[in-house]
């Protein structure tokens, strides 16, 4: 029997709001997503007999004299497989989840420094390959693939200003892939994913702010990434912050990026080896390129004073754009994500900036800034995650 659109869309918001909230019963399903009790109720049951969710106990009533117990609804996992992976200039990292997100297998290939030549599309292609046939007693339904960009579907290419991305061409594999591939900007899988992966946040909106090489953010408005279509939405590390600073790659003076994205400030931890014959870098790396963030987060711990001037000036302009943001956009939280975030000193040297700059107007809380701690499998789970969505939910299934 042939499933209508509207219907396949009930049932993409009903398991999407059952992942989100960890457990909700069918009434406050049904209230909620405004889908009727009687349509809900139908498709939970098909879900149940699916094995997709089951009931997990009762809930008293939300108010006093409002009926019956209700029962509790939530996912059932280890009932479909997802690969997922992540490209960056770092790494291809891999790993296989089953539809609620657990992992199990994961897989990493790191690059050393200025080792570009190593990302070629059959390079990963190869190494895709021989996870997919490692995970093949699971089945893998889909693939999932956080890209350091915006997909472009007409080129089949990474639409990006690096030309380490834009040279890949997905046609081919797209093409001979016996399983669906869905590729999306890695802070938007990451953004999206948090929703399905922490239970708290199924009816907020919130920010997932991202430092890595460069500089990206994701704003999840009523449950679906705002502006992903268009491919300028979310370039936080273009928000200028000193008119007067330094020249950016893209043609202005002072962008965010140019403070505290990795790329530059390892450019300026660069300038300082080679002009201060004191700094810790000397003894933690043999040559000025050698220079990564791991080194220097070795050497501002060392109490290198150049290293903790960069950084520090680095959280200062974040801290800046951060309460900037804080007036623009409708958000109950701002996720901070980044390998630069996992040194203690630096999240307080941060907290600091943030309370001495924030925005204060009497009745109005200030947004809460979380950090979530970093992992280098971070973006493959959550493009494994986007394949649950796509293949699993149903989301934008073409009917």
């Amino acid at each position: 029997m042939k499933v209508s659109k509207r219907r396949t869309e009930q049932r993409y918001q009903i398991l999407d709001l059952i992942y989100t909230t960890g457990s909700i019963s069918r009434v406050d399903i049904s209230r909620q997503t405004g889908i009727t009790a009687a349509i809900t109720s139908d498709i939970v049951n098909e879900l149940i007999k699916q094995g997709a969710v089951k009931e997990v106990g009762e809930t008293t009533p939300t108010t006093a004299g409002s009926g019956r117990k209700r029962i509790l609804l939530a996912p059932c996992g280890k009932q479909a497989y997802y690969v997922g992976s992540e490209l960056s200039e770092k790494f291809f990292s891999f790993c296989l989840i089953d539809n609620l997100g657990q992992v199990i297998k994961k897989k990493a290939v790191n690059f050393e420094i200025n080792t570009s030549n190593a990302i070629t599309m059959g390079n990963y292609q190869q190494n895709l390959t021989e996870f997919l046939n490692d995970c093949s007693k699971y089945d893998p339904k889909a693939v999932g693939i956080s890209i350091p960009g915006h997909f472009d579907n007409t080129t089949k290419r990474i639409s990006s200003n690096n030309q380490l991305w834009t040279d890949l061409d997905w046609s081919k594999l797209l093409e001979q892939s016996e399983i669906p591939i869905y590729l999306e900007n890695n802070v938007h899988t990451m953004g999206s994913a948090e929703r399905l992966l922490t239970h708290d946040l199924s009816n907020k909106n919130y920010l997932f702010f991202h430092v890595s090489r460069g500089m990206f953010a994701s704003y999840v408005y009523q449950g679906e990434v705002y502006g992903a279509n268009d491919f300028l939405v979310g370039e936080i590390g273009h928000m200028i912050v000193n008119p007067d600073g330094e020249f950016c790659e893209c043609g202005r003076r002072g962008c965010l990026q140019t403070y505290a994205s990795e790329t530059w400030i390892i450019k300026k931890a660069k300038i300082l080896y080679r002009n201060n014959a004191t700094t810790y870098l000397h003894q933690l790396v043999p040559d000025a390129d050698s220079i990564s963030i791991e080194a220097l987060l070795k050497a501002f711990k060392m109490g290198d004073d150049g290293v903790i001037s960069i950084l520090t000036n680095a959280m200062k302009y974040l801290a800046i754009a951060l309460n900037n943001l804080s007036v623009m956009i409708v958000s109950d939280k701002i996720i901070l994500h980044g390998q630069i975030f996992e040194l203690p000193p630096l999240k307080t040297i941060l907290s600091r900036f943030l309370v001495q700059n924030q925005f204060v107007i009497n009745g109005v809380d200030p947004q809460p800034i979380q950090v979530k701690s970093y992992d280098q499998f971070d973006g493959a789970v959550a493009g494994a995650m986007m394949a649950v969505q796509h293949n699993y939910f149903g989301k934008n299934v073409e009917i």
